[in-house]
């Protein structure tokens, strides 16, 4: 039985179309009705270079925009608006941008990779505070996701600058509160690494796997993109979903593909 839904960013595509809100909710109504449907923000409902007064996050100025990062007006106006006014998430953090909730034998952080994630800033100062709180005895296992990847080994290059932006900011925090998994979207594909930190594969155990998931619906990348890596053990792209079954002992994670519902990768933690 389906427990709730992780959507992380890039939600609509409306980018500044209402018509396309409207159409992509009678698209989610079905399973919403049923399950939560839970969010997090991405870069085509947030990154704004104007309008910054009419951001709901009350982010300073007109956003996140690091002189390494390729964060630019790809909500085309949305500021995060439509978004917010559309869901209402757990009100333990800044609303529908960072978040957490408990579920089951797993605690889920929802962070913002659109917003200042930087030591010092509101983010991550809450992002330490809350994975801090974890009581273990209770929650086990512990999963991160944000829009933006920490890692893929695609050809992108701003997006790879970004990547290492987030590695330096937050992957202390996954590895000091040892993290189980992290799910990402915004790339088109499909991708999983071993336990790693730092860029490298652990032999014990220790850091966080990471899962991409960007495979929902929208066009995909082209496989070409992928460069070796070695912390990258698997690399699907096709159309497809995770699922996620955990007890107290074990957290399994299963990619599901869309065209005949096998299961093209999957891990056990």
């Amino acid at each position: 039985r389906l427990a709730f839904v992780l959507h992380i960013g890039d939600i609509s595509y409306a980018r500044g179309y209402g018509y396309i809100w409207e159409q992509f909710f009678a698209l989610i109504e079905p399973l919403a009705q049923h399950v939560p449907y839970m969010i997090s923000i991405g870069n085509h409902e947030y990154d704004h270079t104007t309008g910054g007064q009419n951001d709901p996050s009350h982010a300073p100025g007109v956003g996140f925009h690091p002189e390494w990062g390729n964060y630019g007006d790809d909500s085309s106006g949305e500021c995060s608006v439509p978004m917010y006014n559309r869901f209402t998430m757990p009100q333990n953090g800044n609303g529908i941008y960072w978040y957490s909730y408990d579920y089951g034998p797993v605690h889920v952080v929802m962070s913002s990779t659109e917003h200042d994630f930087l030591p010092g800033s509101p983010q991550h100062a809450w992002l330490e505070q809350d994975l801090a709180g974890v009581d273990r005895s209770v929650t086990p296992f512990v999963v991160f996701t944000g829009h933006r990847a920490m890692y893929c080994s695609e050809a992108y290059w701003s997006d790879w600058e970004v990547s290492l932006g987030m590695r330096f900011a937050m992957e202390p925090l996954l590895f000091k509160y040892d993290v189980d998994i992290a799910f990402w979207g915004h790339y088109h594909s499909y991708e999983r690494t071993c336990h790693v930190v730092k860029g490298a594969c652990t032999d014990d155990g220790s850091g966080t796997v990471h899962i991409v998931v960007g495979t929902a619906g929208a066009g995909l990348d082209n496989p070409n993109l992928k460069i070796d890596r070695p912390w990258s053990v698997a690399y699907v792209v096709e159309h497809g979903v995770s699922f996620v079954t955990a007890t107290r002992e074990q957290l399994l994670m299963q990619f599901i593909l869309n065209r005949d519902g096998s299961v093209a990768d999957e891990v056990l933690l």
